[in-house]
Formats: C-alpha cells, structure tokens, sequence
C-alpha cells in the first residue's frame, strides 16, 4: 500500500465512523440502563401523580464509584504515562492509550452482551450500572496490555481492529474459565493480565514484526521520557488495591481482604525489585525494571487476593512477583528478542509470567486447604455451583485454566495480527516504526531520527517549514 494512498492517510476515519455508527446502533440494541440504577416512577396517591425512587444501588455504587474512578485512573493515566519512555514515540504512547479507553469503555457493554448470548444460549441486554463501568475498566486494561506488546508498530486503524476483537476474545476466555471449569480470577491474574499480555505478543508474532528489523536508534529512552513513565508506574502503584477489589463492593469484608492482600503485595514487590535490580546493574537501578518490576506484586496476588491467607505470604507472594519479574527483565527479555520474539515494552514480564505465576500459588493454595475449594469468601473456603471437588482436583483445574488461556490469547493473538497486515488496514513500515511524525502534527519535528541532516539552528530560524522541506531544499 503506497504511503500517500487514501487508505493509508484516512484509514482511522474510514474505519472508525462506520464502526462507530455500528456501536451505536447495537448499543440500542445490547444495552439499557439497570432498572435499580437511578430510576423513578410515577405512582398515584389520591388525585396527586407523585414521583418516587425506586431502590436503586446508587447507595451501594457510591463505594464503587470512587473505586472505579482508581480503576479508570488505571487505564488513562497509569497506562498512559507508562507506555511515554520511547523517546520518538511519546504522543503515540499517550495518545493511543487514551484512544483505546474512549472506544473499548464502550465496546465492551456490547461485546458482553454478544458473548453472554453465545454462552447462555438466549440473548439479554447489558443492564449499564457502575459494576458494568467496572467491567469495562478490566477489559480495557487487557487491551491497554496488549497495546504495550506492539506500541509503535500499528497505525489507529489496525488498533481500532484490536479493540473491536480482543475485548470478545477476552470475554470468551473468561467465560470458559469462570464458568466451564469454575476457577475464579478476582484480581485478573489470568484473565486479564496474563491474556492481555500473550495476546499482544501473538498480535505481534502475526504481524511478522521481529526485533531485529526495527532500527536501534528509534527505540532509545531518555531521562525525561523515563521520568514520565515512572509517574505512570506511581499512578499504577497507588491504584491497584482499587482495581483488584472495585468488583466487590457488595461484600465489604471480601473487598476489605482483597484490598489488604494487594496492599501487602504490592509493597513486597517494590521492595524486591529495588534490590534486585542493584544486584543485577553492578549497584545501580535499570530505570525499565524499576518503572515495572515494582508492579508485579499486584499482578501476582490477583487471583489469590481473595483467599484466607496470612500477611506473611502476601508480602511473600509480592516479593516474589518482585524478583521474577525484574529478572525477566533483565535476563530473559534480551533472551527473547534474541529469538525474533518482539515485545515493545516487555508486557510479558510485568502481566504474562506473573499472571500465570499467580495462578500457580492460588493453586498450591488449594492443595494446602483443608477444605473444598471453588472460592473464597468472608473467612471459609466455600464451593460453587454445587461442585465439590477435591483440592487436588480443584489444583488440576487450575492449571486447565492456564492452559486455557494462554491457548486461546495466543491463537486469536495471531490470527488478528494476520488480519491486520492484510491490505483493508493501513500498515506502518519498519523505518516508520515507534515514530511519532506520521500520525500527529508536530510543528518541530528534530526528534524525528529519520533526519539525518538535521540541523538545530536552521529548523528555529524556519519555524513553520517542516525538516522534510529543508532537507529537501538543501
């Protein structure tokens, strides 16, 4: 596809006015508003119409609310500043993150209701309260996941293409493991990071991009592109109790447990990645694993959270997650790209591997417990769906889930990564990639490393040529 063809200038709004026609029109078919969500009658006493409330769960959604507000925070602002250490990519990190909440935030009320139809067999509208808006802030965080697997590499239009089959994909898994094999994931260790994670990989490994073949000198950091990554990691960091336990506000001594475990976990991984990363930099802190090893304590405890546990082994668990995956890092990451594996911003070490990490200790936790397990809730393991399974039956169910889910991440990963280097999507070129001149206007354009004769002097004294002209001219 020529670089200058309608597609490949207009691509974005080619492709997303008629997706968004389409939303429109299935969210009057998917969705309604809950009838206990805010919504008043009419009744009559005497010959006077009077207008009554109905019960509603606002009461109950005012704890939500500002859990889900740290949830959202997550996903537009941790993300966003997270995805800002490329130095010629900033815009684009930022930029698209914030793309991608706007449209999956409403996609997925529809998605759901699709993949609800498919499962259950009859069709129902997404009811739209607060649990929902939290919903979408899980599915969007995936997403946002992924994203960081090929930041850089896809134009708006192929990332629409993701937004609009991830979020089903997802969806899918998560069905298939909550209610096929019946293993919770209350924090997303699974479901959502771990899938996020593999399946951005995947899109990538479909798109054929390899490390090799991107130019060294557009993936370089800087000290002030890192420094706005590290608010990110902070943002993150703050808000991941909220994001493990937004979903249960209707259980506050569940939520209130959650919320702890996290905390503790979080904590613990800060601490280990600090130490490991000295360890493995000769004394010094590599800026990478410290903006995302400090993390991984949140991804880790996210299926567990909810368990019965005592602080020690959260802050275990965390410390854990700390040391694993600020090694990845620095170890197993360079391993990786050695073998052609792409991964932009190394998601696989922060979600991928501690989520199905994680999944392992929930599993071990079974086979210590006494008790049959499905969940956990108040203080007592408790059984779901009238299935009582042994804990070692309950272990083997687990790792069915893992298996699960990295299956279908990584194969639906691809297939959409074929699909989107096919002709109908606008592509970047290698040369172009994680550049962010081709997609917004950037009146200075000296931090674009394809202008090798860039001059400093001559761009101020020219302020509205762009280089291109200069150079052209010279």
């Amino acid at each position: 596809m020529g670089k200058g063809s309608t597609m490949q200038v207009y691509g974005l709004p080619i492709w997303l006015y008629p997706t968004f026609v389409l939303i429109v029109i299935l969210f009057g078919v998917c969705t309604e508003w809950d009838p206990l969500f805010g919504v008043d009658t009419i009744t009559k006493v005497g010959d006077n119409d009077v207008r009554t409330a109905v019960e509603n769960t606002w009461a109950s959604g005012n704890v939500s609310y500002s859990m889900y507000m740290d949830a959202a925070a997550m996903c537009v602002m941790g993300f966003g500043f997270l995805y800002v250490f490329s130095k010629y990519y900033v815009w684009g990190g930022v930029g698209m993150n914030f793309f991608i909440c706007g449209f999956c935030f409403l996609w997925v009320n529809v998605a759901k209701a699709i993949v609800n139809a498919i499962f259950k067999g009859e069709f129902h509208k997404t009811q739209i309260n607060l649990d929902e808006m939290v919903t979408g802030c899980y599915v969007t965080a995936a997403v946002l996941i992924s994203f960081g697997a090929f930041i850089g590499f896809t134009t708006p239009s192929q990332i629409v293409l993701v937004c609009i089959i991830e979020p089903l994909m997802m969806l899918i898994n998560e069905h298939i493991v909550l209610d096929y094999i019946h293993v919770k994931d209350a924090g997303g260790s699974l479901v959502v990071h771990c899938f996020g994670a593999y399946f951005g990989i995947a899109v990538v490994i479909g798109m054929g991009v390899k490390a090799k073949d991107l130019p060294d000198a557009h993936r370089v950091t800087t000290y002030f592109s890192d420094m706005g990554a590290m608010i990110g990691t902070i943002v993150l960091w703050m808000f991941w109790p909220s994001f493990n336990g937004a979903g249960f506000y209707n259980d506050v001594t569940l939520q209130g447990r959650i919320l702890m475990n996290t905390y503790l976990a979080i904590c613990a991984s800060c601490a280990t990645a600090f130490a490991t990363s000295s360890l493995l930099n000769k004394g010094k802190f590599q800026m990478l694993e410290i903006q995302n090893a400090t993390l991984a304590g949140g991804v880790i405890i996210g299926m567990i959270c909810p368990f019965g546990i005592e602080p020690w082994t959260a802050v275990l668990i965390g410390g854990v997650g700390g040391v694993i995956s600020c090694s990845g890092y620095a170890l197993y990451h360079p391993f990786l790209e050695r073998l052609g594996i792409t991964d932009s911003a190394a998601v696989q070490m922060l979600h991928g591997i501690p989520g199905w990490i994680g999944a392992i200790f929930a599993a071990f936790a079974c086979l210590a417990d006494n008790h049959n397990y499905l969940y956990s809730y108040n203080t007592q393991w408790e059984t779901t769906a009238d299935m009582p399974r042994s804990k070692g039956e309950q272990f083997g169910y687990i790792i069915l889930a893992i298996v699960c889910t990295l299956g279908v991440s990584i194969v639906s990963g691809i297939i959409t990564g074929v699909v989107m280097n096919q002709p109908c999507c606008p592509r970047v070129h290698k040369k172009d990639m994680l550049v962010d001149h081709d997609c917004w206007v950037i009146h200075d354009e000296g931090h674009d490393p394809r202008l090798r004769n860039y001059d400093t002097n001559v761009v101020l004294a020219n302020p509205g040529i762009p280089v291109r002209e200069m150079e052209a001219k010279a």
